[in-house]
C-alpha cells in the first residue's frame, strides 16, 4: 500500500532540507525526476540554498553587529553558514535563532588570535534579546535598605559576567577606534554588568562583583538585608557597601531611589 500522500510529502521536505544545509558535495544532490524544467535540477537547488543560508547569516549578523564588524563579512558568513548547518533553525522566525552560536564561534579555526570573540558574540546575543523585550515601567523588584531608601528596580533587567571587558569592546569595534582596541586590557578576568531595556534602548552599566552579587540577589527575591549579605559573600575584606551602592547602583538608570512607602 503506498504511504499517505502528507507522509510522502513531509518525507521528501526533510530530504530537501538536509540538502539544502549539507556542506557534502553529494548530499546535496536530489534526484532529477523530482524536477522539471530547462536546467538541471542541481541549479535551482543552488539558488535555495544561497537564500537560505544568506538569510539565516543575515539573521545572525543582525543580531552580532560588532562579531561581524570585527572579523569581516566573509569570514562572518562561513562562521555562520557552519553554525547553521550544524544547528539548523526549528522555527520559521528567526529573530530568536542564535541561542548557540557563541559557543559555536569560540575556538572556531581562524580565530586564534580573537580569544575573546565567543565572550563578544554571547554579549551581543543578550543585548539582541533584551532589545526585543518590551519595557515594564518599575516593573522589577522592590528593596527596603537600612535609613528608609527603598530602591525600586527596572524591568527587564538582568546581569551579565564576561572574561573580557565586552562592552568597551563592542564600544571601540563599533566606533573603529584601533587605538581604544590597542590600549585595552585584554587579560581574562571577570567583568560584571547590569544589562536592561529601557524605552529608549538597551542600556549597559558596568559594576564590581559586590554590586552584580547585590543586584542578582534581589532579581530573584532577596530583601534588602539578604541583598547586602549576598554582595559581601566570599570577600577577603569586607567591601564599603554604602559606598558602592552610591556609585554604581543609585545612580544607574536601572533603579529608582525613594523615601516613600513601597507600593503593593
Amino acid at each position: 500500500m503506498p504511504a499517505p500522500a502528507e507522509s510522502t510529502l513531509a518525507a521528501l521536505q526533510a530530504r530537501f532540507g538536509e540538502a539544502l544545509l549539507a556542506a557534502d558535495h553529494d548530499a546535496q544532490q536530489l534526484p532529477e525526476e523530482l524536477f522539471a524544467g530547462a536546467h538541471p535540477g542541481a541549479v535551482g537547488l543552488r539558488v535555495h540554498r544561497n537564500t537560505v543560508l544568506g538569510t539565516i547569516s543575515n539573521a545572525l549578523r543582525l543580531s552580532h553587529v560588532a562579531v561581524d564588524r570585527l572579523v569581516g563579512e566573509s569570514f562572518f558568513d562561513r562562521m555562520a553558514v557552519d553554525f547553521a548547518r550544524a544547528t539548523p533553525p526549528r522555527a520559521p522566525q528567526l529573530d530568536d535563532y542564535g541561542a548557540g552560536f557563541a559557543a559555536f564561534i569560540t575556538d572556531f579555526p581562524g580565530t586564534a588570535a580573537l580569544p575573546y570573540l565567543g565572550e563578544l558574540a554571547r554579549f551581543e546575543w543578550r543585548l539582541a534579546g533584551l532589545g526585543r523585550l518590551c519595557v515594564a515601567a518599575d516593573g522589577g523588584p522592590q528593596l527596603m535598605l537600612e535609613g528608609g531608601a527603598q530602591l525600586q528596580f527596572a524591568a527587564p533587567l538582568c546581569t551579565h559576567v564576561a572574561r573580557y571587558p565586552v562592552d568597551e569592546l563592542r564600544r571601540a569595534i563599533l566606533a573603529e577606534d584601533t587605538a581604544a582596541l590597542a590600549a585595552m586590557d585584554l587579560e581574562p578576568r571577570e567583568h560584571h554588568y547590569a544589562m536592561w531595556r529601557a524605552s529608549e534602548g538597551v542600556k549597559v552599566r558596568a559594576l564590581s562583583a559586590p554590586s552584580a552579587r547585590f543586584v542578582e540577589a534581589a532579581l530573584v527575591g532577596a530583601d534588602g538585608p539578604a541583598a547586602l549579605a549576598a554582595a559581601v559573600e566570599g570577600e577577603t575584606g569586607a567591601p564599603q557597601l554604602a559606598e558602592l551602592l552610591a556609585r554604581e547602583i543609585l545612580p544607574a538608570g536601572f533603579v529608582r531611589v525613594s523615601a516613600g512607602p513601597l507600593q503593593p
